[in-house]
């Protein structure tokens, strides 16, 4: 969102803090991405770039409003590859209105036969106040059925790990060794900083909102801030968890909480229901049921 100079200022501020990092990340979309950027990210040693994809099919691009075209992304990769940045992740999508199985074998294939060391695959979820839920809402467009974006999701799992890409998270896949080190801080229920307006961050216990508005950000930066107790940890370990395919391990959860974790849930719920199942030192939501994921947590959430 930064004009180029404004960025460069960023960075340099940022340098002192970079020194060593295994992964240093920037989210970008592909239209925004030009030979200039990208020599600035790399003098920086930023060394992973993630692309706000969604998908190469241009009708579909124009229905979602993104500005960007196919070529637009491939340009980028070229570029990002010219100055050795080449830990990359794209963010891609199912279940869009008029998109068939046949757009993401398209979607997956153009994919594969780029230098991409990593995917995020999310299902589209039309959020409230949008124009394509308005549209939904008033029957102007019909989104793909579940059925559909279940056998859609397990083929994306077939054929991206037929490709050499491991399924590590519900929605991410990547070659062995280039996970993201950032995502998986959440879903360890780690602690985390954020820094800026509209940053959340996860500190001292204490789970926090920025303001959003920038003149409200300098004066009092936090907007929402919420203590998060030791039951709520102990939820949100197993919620944000068993969104890895490997799953909650026990035994770190018993150093963590000193506590078991069959004392302080009904597992067994879930296990009779087959939706969950013990392998070795982990607890995890079963391969088929994957695309059941959120419905699994929520399930949990009323623990």
């Amino acid at each position: 969102s930064l004009p180029l100079k404004l960025l460069e200022k960023l960075l340099n501020e940022l340098d002192e803090f970079s020194i060593d990092v295994k992964e240093y990340t920037i989210e970008l979309n592909p239209e925004l991405i030009d030979e200039a950027l990208v020599k600035l990210l790399s003098i920086h040693k930023i060394n992973r770039v993630s692309i706000g994809c969604q998908t190469f099919n241009e009708n579909l691009l124009k229905f979602l409003n993104r500005k960007h075209k196919k070529s637009d992304i491939i340009y980028a990769l070229n570029l990002l590859n010219k100055y050795n940045i080449n830990n990359i992740n794209l963010d891609l999508m199912f279940g869009i209105p008029y998109q068939t199985k046949e757009d993401i074998k398209a979607d997956i294939d153009i994919a594969l036969g780029l230098n991409i060391k990593h995917i995020s695959y999310y299902c589209l979820i039309l959020e409230e106040k949008t124009v394509l839920k308005y549209k939904l809402d008033n029957n102007l467009i019909k989104i793909p059925n579940d059925d559909f974006d279940a056998d859609i999701y397990y083929y994306i799992k077939k054929k991206l790990e037929g490709n050499g890409f491991f399924h590590y998270e519900t929605s991410n896949f990547a070659k062995v060794g280039f996970e993201s080190i950032h995502n998986l801080k959440y879903w360890d229920s780690k602690e985390y900083i954020g820094v800026g307006a509209g940053a959340s961050g996860y500190l001292d216990s204490v789970r926090y909102d920025n303001n959003r508005i920038i003149n409200r950000y300098l004066k009092d930066y936090i907007m929402d801030k919420e203590f998060i107790n030791e039951d709520e940890k102990k939820k949100e370990f197993f919620m944000l968890g068993l969104r890895k395919i490997k799953g909650v391990s026990i035994n770190d959860y018993k150093n963590r909480f000193n506590s078991n974790p069959f004392d302080d849930f009904n597992l067994d719920k879930l296990s009779k229901n087959d939706l969950i199942e013990l392998k070795d030192d982990y607890i995890k939501i079963k391969s088929d049921k994957l695309f059941l994921a959120n419905q699994i947590l929520i399930e949990f959430v009323g623990e």
